[in-house]
């Protein structure tokens, strides 16, 4: 048994120089999420490469009742990553690898530490899709996704994070090691483990490895933003669009005045898409596959619900620049820390 002033020594015997933080080099690391500017505090950061290396860490950890937190790539919002100086910090930064793209059974396999947006562009690199996206994809781990059950900007069409994996591994608190790597999509063959571990947020063990489901990549994407005067008028446009885009609408992002004219407020009048007046804003989105069709029937059924009085204005992007401008404004959050306090919520309530 492995006692916590034997720990650092223990752990130097199997891990690599650099998987081992002290001194400064822990201090002079940040703790990110809305805490950037607060130094880490931690006995010391270790970084494991592997899923052996986190068993041998968790169990010793587990033997000597030595407390941990887990980094991912710091993007929450909710203090989780906040540490002691008591406390052990491991990060999962250097498990970052793609261990296999499968486009006949369109998966990729990879390790919990590789971001959002690396497996988003090797997705596309070999015109598929991987669904989930938000605003943090260039930091976030996939097993943060994960663990979370993320639901992000697409969630009204691909579900929640949980629908795009189909198998994973974890290591439970005494090191033990679980896998259940399934690559299907039919798998009827007794208890679905990985749902247990999937939205817990690390509190039943550490996702180390996943296998995700891709999708095929869309030929067509078309982006608008709507003005509306009242929710009654958001539920019934939701219901129109998404009857009228015949399951094309991939997003539909709500945006309440406050929030809307806080973003475009720092913004030249010129690049301001729609005026700050207006009491709900919604982002929709429909992916298809024919750029062209698809193009005059998204402009028809918004046409048809600016004529019906339902939306009151509309604005649509006729480039991938525009479209990316109509993004930043749903994907600019951070500008709500500048007021302090901030709170910040993730609920769903029934409409």
């Amino acid at each position: 048994m492995v006692s916590q002033s034997g720990l650092i020594e223990f752990f130097a015997s199997f891990l690599d120089e650099g998987a081992i933080l002290q001194g400064e080099d822990v201090s002079g690391r940040t703790a990110g999420g809305l805490h950037t500017e607060e130094n880490i505090q931690a006995k010391v950061i270790l970084r494991p490469k592997t899923t052996e290396e986190l068993s041998k860490i968790l169990s010793a950890c587990h033997e000597s009742n030595q407390p941990i937190v887990v980094h991912g790539g710091l993007t929450g919002l909710v203090y989780g990553t906040r540490s002691t100086q008591d406390q052990l910090v491991i990060s999962l930064e250097r498990m970052n690898q793609i261990e296999d793209v499968d486009l006949i059974g369109r998966t990729i396999t990879c390790q919990s530490g590789t971001t959002l947006q690396t497996i988003q562009e090797l997705a596309e690199e070999n015109n598929m899709m991987f669904p989930l996206d938000l605003g943090a994809r260039g930091s976030c781990s996939i097993g943060g996704n994960i663990a979370t059950n993320a639901g992000g900007n697409r969630v009204i069409r691909y579900g929640m994070m949980r629908d795009s994996v189909l198998g994973l591994e974890a290591v439970l608190a005494d090191g033990t090691v679980l896998t259940s790597m399934n690559t299907m999509i039919k798998n009827n063959a007794g208890y679905d483990l990985k749902q247990l571990f999937i939205g817990t947020e690390g509190t039943l063990g550490i996702i180390t490895r996943c296998v995700l489901r891709l999708r095929e990549a869309p030929l067509s994407q078309n982006t608008g933003l709507v003005a509306l005067e009242n929710l009654d008028s958001v539920i019934r446009f939701l219901k129109i669009v998404d009857s009228k885009l015949g399951g094309n609408m991939s997003a539909f992002e709500v945006m309440w005045n406050e929030f809307y004219k806080m973003v475009v407020g720092s913004k030249e009048q010129s690049s301001i898409p729609l005026a700050p007046d207006y009491p709900y804003y919604v982002l929709v989105e429909a992916l298809g596959s024919d750029q062209i069709k698809d193009e005059d029937h998204f402009e028809s059924v918004l046409s048809e619900c600016l004529e019906s009085s339902l939306i009151k204005d509309a604005v649509l992007a006729k480039s991938d620049s525009e479209r990316q401008a109509l993004w930043a404004i749903r994907d600019d959050v951070e500008q709500q820390t500048n007021y302090k306090p901030t709170f910040m919520y993730d609920v769903s309530l029934p409409i």
